[in-house]
């Protein structure tokens, strides 16, 4: 989104962040004596590593390799140059490409990486590291902790503005988003340390080898992401093949999973449990690739025998489910997302508190979605008697507050 369209409080935090980091720049101004030309080279390959970044799972987000470059510039130039460099983060192609859009947020990178990097270097100078060579093992200890000052500062800042600009909890983006970046600060840590080395004893030439080792770090944690994704698309993939089966519920587990995650992060729950409800939301009617097409699309009244067998489809699911790793060990939510608060859902009739969270959302979602949208059985409702109905069976069918929270979605979307 662009800048105007930002949350009010994100915009406030952007600039806090972007007049802090500029400020901290022009305060700490190279001399020019220290703007030599491998200081040039060293940003040319900064820029380089900037665009081969690996994008996060969840909130547009994404991490590179130059956080070695970076930990070897303080280590070789000291932080005032260490900061410029990581400053050139603004000349990406993304901030050219889509100008309106990205120059916001990748002014606010920019000043953050810079501001991370320069305060990192004072520390490292503060502790004793020695500016110019890597003196081991002495040096270590003061680079360790301003590698940890520089991950803490990053993680906090980008996830901070991730947290107000999407309205989810600072915890949840930890979760799904920067514990993902871990195996790539502790991958390249070492790589910085043997950078700053190999330049101070052979120049540039160690460094242009050096950059293969990078490149493979990134590619080791780009197989890591894409395997993960390849994942999702898979559950994506299976939930479209129960939509084609049943031919009255086209796109019906993708607005399920969309309505969940929406009832999710207005309950404020942990954002990795929210994701993990996406998943679950897509593959929730995973149990019907067991009954027969003629049954699910029967246009006729079903016998007791056949409505038997339809009802089974949530056991059945969560049997499938409970074997994938990823969210196996939330199989029943759905098992249980057709069970009651009064206990005459199915299959084990449970009553109130029995019934998980997450169940009772993908119930409210399912519920709506199957009374708004055409099926062999009934013609839609529109969403305001939808919602009228959900309020009408609260606390007898459906869990009030997950109700309630889904009310208040449906108004911020202008739906009713």
């Amino acid at each position: 989104m662009s800048y105007k369209e930002e949350p009010a409080q994100a915009k406030l935090y952007i600039i806090f962040i972007v007049i802090l980091g500029i400020t901290f720049l022009f305060l700490n101004t190279p001399a020019i004596s220290d703007l030599r030309l491998p200081v040039f080279f060293f940003l040319i390959v900064h820029i380089i590593m900037d665009h081969l970044e690996v994008p996060l799972p969840r909130g547009n987000g994404s991490v590179s390799v130059s956080f070695a470059i970076d930990l070897a510039l303080i280590i070789l130039f000291g932080p005032a140059v260490a900061a410029w460099v990581s400053f050139s983060s603004l000349f990406h192609k993304k901030t050219f490409k889509n100008f309106e859009q990205l120059f916001h947020k990748m002014l606010f990178n920019a000043a953050q990486l810079a501001l991370c990097t320069g305060i990192a270097g004072m520390i490292y100078i503060r502790l004793g590291g020695n500016v110019g060579t890597m003196s081991l093992p002495g040096d270590i200890f003061p680079l360790a902790v301003a590698a940890f000052i520089y991950i803490t500062l990053n993680s906090l800042i980008v996830m901070i503005v991730i947290m107000l600009a999407q309205k989810v909890s600072f915890w949840g983006v930890w979760l799904t988003n920067f514990r993902w970046a871990i195996p790539n600060y502790i991958a390249t840590l070492p790589l910085g340390i043997l950078i700053a080395t190999v330049y101070a004893n052979i120049g540039i030439l160690g460094l242009l080898l050096l950059i293969v080792p990078l490149i493979v770090a990134r590619h080791t944690f780009l197989m890591y992401i894409d395997m993960r994704n390849q994942y999702i698309s898979t559950i994506k993939a299976l939930t479209k093949a129960i939509d084609a089966k049943d031919h009255y519920t086209h796109g019906h587990s993708e607005r399920v999973a969309e309505y969940a995650v929406q009832i999710g992060q207005e309950m404020k729950l942990p954002e990795d449990f929210v994701e993990k409800l996406e998943y679950l939301g897509l593959m929730h009617d995973i149990g019907k690739i067991s009954i027969p097409e003629q049954i699910l699309n029967k246009p006729s009244k079903l016998s007791d025998d056949e409505f038997d067998l339809v009802r089974s489809h949530s056991a059945v699911g969560a049997e499938i489910i409970q074997n994938i790793k990823f969210i196996g060990e939330h199989a029943d939510i759905v098992r249980h997302h057709h069970e009651r608060i009064d206990g005459r859902g199915y299959p084990d009739r449970l009553t109130g508190d029995k019934i998980s969270l997450g169940a009772k959302i993908i119930g409210v979602a399912d519920a709506f979605d199957a009374m708004t949208s055409h099926r062999i059985y009934s013609d839609p409702m529109s969403k305001k008697h939808a919602v009228e109905e959900l309020e009408r069976c609260s606390s007898a069918q459906f869990c009030k507050d997950v109700v309630n929270a889904f009310i208040k979605v449906l108004k911020r979307r202008g739906e009713i």
